[in-house]
């Protein structure tokens, strides 16, 4: 909670401004009691170093406020604020996720933007390499960061990225016009999961993505899951190629695997699940699974499931 009060404040941001910095700019302004205090417990927590009176980010403050680590932190103190704060609710049936409580969907969509892009980009560019597609498809593509990371490294591609949120779609296209990938990527909005509503631009893609979109759906059954993943079946046609990323936990308190896990359980969403079951569900389908790829990053791993159709 401190660290997003320090970014929140702009006080992280004064401070990368400056080599050392007093209190009161940091701040921002005068030093009140609060707020020097507030500095100094981020200095006994050991983010912050101190030296005549001045401060700067310490090594482990430096790591703390890095992209990904303040994407996961607001992953659970934004995006699942609204769920966590009604954990009593929940757990005694006087809440029901999805009737009662909902997590932020825009904060969600920011922040596992961040961190697919930079956590996943390299790796889904080394799995596709060998195939040298000319379009991609991320399927529930959020904010676009996985499109227009991926456009940007490889010159060559291009993508269309869909997603049933209207403001994601729109954050989306801005981002695309800012980083002048309008030429090359497009976004729509259209329901992942049914392949009638995706333009035809979408369903010519020649690899298809999609990162964290189908655990969800274990809440309805895993026959719920081998329906869509049917559907997809239908599109890939010819030497097409799903990609499909999910978490696998390692089941310890080890890089927010046990509140990763917590969050999930408390919106109902059918995680945790490992490889093996992911496997099972893949074998009663019409899909094949041809290889897994993973790569070890902080927090909460992810497995690429490979998939052709049968």
């Amino acid at each position: 909670m401190s660290l997003y009060a320090f970014v929140e404040s702009g006080c992280l941001e004064r401070l990368r401004a400056e080599e050392w910095a007093s209190a009161a700019e940091i701040l921002g302004g005068s030093a009140t009691d609060t707020g020097q205090g507030f500095i100094e417990y981020l200095r006994l927590c050991g983010v912050l170093d101190r030296r005549d009176g001045r401060y700067r980010l310490s090594p482990k403050g430096t790591l703390l406020t890095s992209e990904i680590s303040l994407a996961r932190l607001g992953f659970y103190l934004e995006a699942y604020a609204p769920v966590t704060a009604r954990i009593t609710d929940l757990i005694t049936n006087k809440a029901e996720y999805g009737r009662d409580v909902v997590r932020a969907g825009g904060a969600l969509s920011r922040h596992s933007g961040t961190v697919a892009t930079v956590s996943y980009v390299g790796l889904v560019a080394e799995a596709i390499a060998e195939r040298q597609p000319r379009r991609i498809l991320d399927i529930g593509c959020g904010d676009g960061s996985l499109i227009l990371r991926l456009c940007a490294r490889l010159p060559e591609l291009s993508g269309v990225g869909i997603d049933i949120s209207p403001a994601a779609i729109e954050n989306a296209r801005a981002d695309s016009a800012r980083d002048g990938l309008a030429d090359r990527t497009s976004f729509e909005v259209a329901d992942a999961f049914s392949p009638d509503t995706w333009s035809e631009k979408a369903a010519a893609a020649d690899v298809l993505v999609g990162v964290g979109v189908m655990h969800e759906l274990f809440r309805d059954g895993e026959d719920a899951v081998i329906e869509v993943l049917n559907r997809l079946a239908d599109v890939l046609t010819e030497d097409k190629v799903f990609l499909l990323g999910e978490p696998e936990l390692r089941y310890d308190n080890r890089e927010n695997d046990s509140d990763f896990f917590l969050v999930h359980v408390l919106t109902g969403q059918g995680i945790p699940r490992n490889r093996t079951a992911w496997l099972d569900v893949f074998r009663r389908s019409r899909l094949r699974c041809k290889r897994v790829i993973t790569n070890a990053v902080a927090g909460p791993r992810t497995c690429f499931y490979e998939l052709t159709a049968r």
